[in-house]
């Protein structure tokens, strides 16, 4: 664990430093390798050199190569795609150079203490490992990162506005989006075979209290809680579940003992605790699930917009002879 004077004194240096390290290490080149210092594209005045291009593309497959193996995408187009994503975090690059969007090492210490709590270095490292980066790329790439949202904040996302009349419309146009189905509380009780069944259905007709026999019996982590599921609506637990709880009706009433329900982990039975039929909610409740929606939608079609206003703004040029090569 990392000392309480070190957080105290050391941490901001010690992250510029990262920082400052990756920086030079970025800009070491080596002579005999002319070639990688091609740019595949230029963004206004900046370029993507066939050295960027090719890191940043193979750290992406070693995050995803497991989604996309076998896939016809690993090629050129894929390739493309990802030139445009490399594209478009230059953009946003000059953007907030432009505007002057920075962010402080304080700031950012904050923003990493939040992401990662406790912070301490192994916290640091493990982040970055599961980035599958360095501890001096990840804290690049974090500082970078913050500084693109505080420009979308500004520029995009903080001026979006949700009016009462657009909740409202929404709201009469969905309304079925906004309706609570009907529920049911079940106790269960799980035994593994049909003799252990019998026996708990014998002692159920005995009288035996439920909860004790889920105690006793039942084989299923529920019963930690005494067998309460909780409300639940159709398709969250098992069909075979479903067929038998939505039937019920009589609260503390028990299922049809003589139709066993059975499935791979064994017999059920269930305690009927609670129903709750349909509701529709009224505007006041759904409006906050709604703006929040609206919110999103909005930001999205922004950002689009904004973004490709970016790009129409800027000189971007693309070797394609060399990106095919690449793609060899």
């Amino acid at each position: 664990m990392i000392n309480r004077l070190w957080l105290a004194f050391g941490m901001t240096s010690v992250l510029t430093g990262l920082l400052l390290a990756a920086c030079q290490q970025s800009q070491r080149r080596d002579p005999g390798l002319e070639a990688l210092s091609r740019p595949v594209a230029i963004v206004n005045t900046e370029a993507i050199t066939v050295q960027e291009f090719h890191a940043s593309y193979q750290e992406f497959l070693s995050r995803w190569d497991r989604f996309l193996r076998n896939d016809k995408l690993k090629n050129k187009d894929l390739r493309a795609l990802h030139l445009k994503r490399i594209i478009e975090g230059k953009l946003l690059d000059q953007e907030a150079r432009r505007r002057g969007i920075e962010v402080s090492q304080d700031e950012m210490m904050l923003s990493v203490r939040r992401a990662i709590m406790p912070f301490d270095e192994p916290d640091l490292e493990q982040s970055a490992e599961m980035a599958h980066t360095t501890v001096a790329k990840w804290s690049r790439d974090y500082h970078r990162r913050l500084v693109h949202e505080k420009l979308l904040s500004r520029e995009v996302l903080d001026r979006i506005q949700v009016t009462d009349r657009e909740v409202r419309e929404h709201f009469e146009q969905h309304r079925e989006r906004y309706a609570t189905p009907e529920q049911v509380r079940v106790r269960h009780l799980a035994v593994s075979n049909r003799k252990a069944y019998d026996r708990v259905r014998r002692r159920l007709r005995a009288d035996a209290d439920f909860v004790d026999l889920v105690r006793e019996y039942s084989i299923t982590p529920d019963r930690s809680l005494d067998g309460d599921l909780g409300f639940v609506e159709r398709g969250i637990l098992p069909p075979e579940f479903d067929q038998v709880i939505f039937e019920m009706t009589r609260i503390g009433g028990i299922n049809q003992l003589n139709r066993p329900v059975q499935t791979q982990m064994g017999f059920h039975m269930f305690r009927l605790e609670g129903r709750k039929d349909p509701q529709q909610l009224s505007l006041d409740a759904a409006a906050p699930m709604i703006r929040q929606e609206l919110v999103h939608e909005k930001q999205s079609a922004a950002y689009a917009r904004w973004l490709k206003a970016l790009r129409e703004r800027a000189t971007i040029t693309i070797d394609e002879d060399l990106l095919e090569a690449e793609s060899g």
